[in-house]
């Protein structure tokens, strides 16, 4: 199961905060290797449930085909990003 987290990374000039999906926090620190240095990493999956229905309809908005919205949908399901 993947999970969402946020990454704090310091690149020398300023910080960004990095949302990553990942099957754990060292693996969301992974993502971010060679990018400057990870000043915290936070798990943020119970804080962003992030619905399915709604991001079909945002893809439609956006113009996206049936079969485009199809796959994107799936695979962020098969990942359990959306919900």
């Amino acid at each position: 199961m993947y999970e969402k987290f946020f990454v704090y990374l310091d690149d020398g000039k300023d910080v960004y905060k990095i949302a990553i999906a990942a099957v754990s926090e060292e693996a969301a620190r992974a993502w971010c290797a060679g990018n400057g240095e990870v000043i915290a990493v936070k798990n943020v999956t119970e804080e962003y449930h992030i619905d399915a229905g709604r991001v079909r309809k945002a893809l439609e908005a956006a113009e996206f085909q049936s079969p485009e919205i199809d796959w994107m949908c799936r695979a962020l399901q098969g990942f359990e990003i959306i919900e």
